[in-house]
C-alpha cells in the first residue's frame, strides 16, 4: 500500500529545510546532508520532493507568498515620506528580521541560476520581474513618469542586492546601513526631471 501524503508533514519539512539552509548553504550541502540535519532521510525528501532543487524551489516559493505582495495587492504609498518609510522598515526586516534567512537562501539560488541549465532560472527571473514591478508601481505612486520609475527600479533592485550581500559578509555592517540610507535619498527618491525622449540630443 503506497504511503498516505501527509501536508502538513511537508509544510513541516519545508520550514525546517529552509531554516537549515540558511545556515549551510544551498550550494554546500547534499540532500542526504540535508536530510540527517532535518532528522529525516534522503528517500522521505524525494517522495515529498522530487529532489534537492525542487525542495529549494518550493522553500522559496512558500518564503515569496509570505513576503512578497503581487502587484496589485500592493499598498502605495501616497507621499515620498511613507515610501521612505517602507524602505527602512523593508530594509530591517531584510538585514535583521524575519526575513533575512530566506534572503541568505535567495541570494544563493540567484547565483546559482546563472548556469546555462541551472533549475533556478525561472524562478529567479520570475522573483526578479515581480520585485521591479512592485517597485515601478510604488514609485508611479509617487508621479514619477512610467521610464524613471522603471529605470530606477532595475537600478535599485541590482544595488539592493549588492547591499544586502554587503551586509551578511561584512565584519561590521554598519557602514551598509549608512550606505543603503544615502542610496534612498540620493538616488531612489531624488527629485527627478521628466525628459521628453522623442527628442534627440
Amino acid at each position: 500500500m503506497p504511503r498516505p501524503f501527509d501536508h502538513a508533514k511537508r509544510e513541516e519539512l519545508l520550514a525546517t529545510a529552509g531554516a537549515i539552509l540558511a545556515r549551510t548553504g544551498v550550494v554546500d550541502t547534499s540532500l542526504r546532508e540535508l536530510a540527517a540535519q532535518m532528522g529525516t532521510s534522503a528517500r522521505m525528501l524525494v517522495y515529498y520532493f522530487g529532489g534537492k532543487e525542487q525542495l529549494i524551489l518550493e522553500v522559496l516559493t512558500r518564503q515569496q507568498r509570505a513576503a512578497i505582495p503581487e502587484t496589485e495587492q500592493l499598498d502605495l504609498p501616497d507621499s515620498i515620506a511613507a515610501h521612505r518609510a517602507w524602505c527602512f522598515d523593508d530594509w530591517y526586516e531584510c538585514t535583521q528580521g524575519e526575513r533575512r534567512n530566506s534572503l541568505r537562501v535567495v541570494l544563493q539560488v540567484f547565483g546559482a541560476s546563472c548556469g546555462l541549465d541551472s533549475p533556478y532560472r525561472e524562478y529567479t527571473w520570475d522573483t526578479l520581474s515581480l520585485l521591479t514591478r512592485n517597485s515601478k508601481a510604488r514609485l508611479q505612486a509617487l508621479g514619477m513618469p512610467d521610464h524613471v520609475a522603471e529605470t530606477r527600479s532595475r537600478i535599485a533592485l541590482a544595488a539592493f542586492q549588492g547591499f544586502i550581500i554587503e551586509y551578511f559578509t561584512a565584519p561590521d555592517p554598519a557602514f551598509v546601513d549608512d550606505t543603503f540610507a544615502r542610496f534612498v535619498d540620493e538616488f531612489l527618491l531624488a527629485p527627478f526631471t521628466s525628459l521628453d525622449r522623442s527628442k534627440s540630443y
